[in-house]
């Protein structure tokens, strides 16, 4: 029988009713994932997305793809209204969460960097100005995600966040300044990265965006050193080896790109998204926590 969610897409979908199994993943009031095995004995992956969710069809066809980076195919997709369905590759189950081996971590660091040169090179040349103009994240857009955070009630006994606000203007600058806009995954973490013949395929890609930032390397870190142990150094020395950039200026690229991360993380669960991802809320007291850690460090670093 065909999940609910997918019922009012069999028209435009015409796969759906080809189903033989269907194997549910992940159930979120914004999104429902299933492993939907096909007569023929293929399998596929089918998602369902609300809100931001729904868009994650249009940024494989607009960024992820035209970009080339290394990810799912897409067979088919439709969008009705607030909501959207993809069907996409099964391109396996073996992720570092499954598998945290310090040789994947250290391969993932590896592929961040590929693919952020890769993307960087090939922004102008492949996209066109308008996707670049829907999807770039600014400096100034950061600056406003956090005065959001200012302004929450939920959050004005964390007096960093006025800290961080003097602070980040001119790191943000900086940054924009002396880095190239790149894609930024958003989710780059353990169980969005699957081990495929020795090397690495992020998946799920609806956050993604465009800035210069490097919060994905700064997230792939903190699991490095909690699921296998491997230190800070270790991962920055294997991003290094690829991108070819003296380990103490990306040392200091990773903190502000985690900062950048912190909040447009913290922006999005205290205005809906604990209300959307299940057990979000514990979350925001450690996210807190990370921001004022990395705001004391850079400005220890001076």
């Amino acid at each position: 029988m065909i999940p609910r969610c997918f019922s009012n897409y069999v028209s435009t979908i015409p796969l759906l009713e080809e189903v033989a199994e269907w194997s549910l993943i992940r159930k979120w009031a914004l999104s429902e994932v299933y492993r939907a095995k096909l007569a023929t004995g293929e399998s596929r992956i089918v998602k369902w997305g609300r809100n931001e969710m729904a868009r994650e069809a249009d940024v494989y066809r607009d960024l992820v793809h035209p970009l080339r980076m290394n990810a799912p195919r897409i067979y088919a997709s439709a969008r009705l209204q607030d909501s959207g369905v993809i069907v996409m590759e099964d391109a396996g189950t073996a992720n570092l969460e499954e598998q945290p081996r310090p040789a994947y971590f250290l391969e993932a660091a590896r592929e961040l960097a590929r693919l952020r040169m890769r993307a960087a090179g090939n922004l102008e040349k492949l996209l066109p100005e308008q996707a670049i103009a829907a999807y770039s994240v600014s400096k100034d857009d950061i600056l406003s995600l956090l005065d959001d955070l200012l302004q929450s009630p939920k959050l004005a006994a964390f007096g960093v966040l006025s800290e961080v606000k003097a602070m980040l203007p001119h790191r943000l600058e900086k940054l924009y300044r002396s880095l190239p806009a790149t894609i930024v995954h958003h989710d780059y973490h353990a169980k969005n990265l699957l081990v495929r013949d020795g090397g690495i395929m992020p998946i799920d890609w609806p956050t993604a965006y465009i800035s210069p930032h490097l919060g994905d390397l700064y997230c792939l870190m903190n699991e490095a050193l909690s699921r296998c142990g491997l230190s800070r150094e270790e991962l920055l020395a294997a991003y290094a080896g690829e991108h070819d950039i003296p380990l103490d200026d990306l040392n200091g690229q990773v903190r502000i790109g985690g900062l950048c991360w912190l909040i447009k993380t913290l922006r999005s669960l205290v205005y809906g998204g604990t209300d959307w991802i299940p057990g979000s809320e514990s979350w925001v007291p450690d996210l807190l926590n990370d921001v004022e850690r990395l705001y004391r460090e850079l400005a220890q670093a001076g």
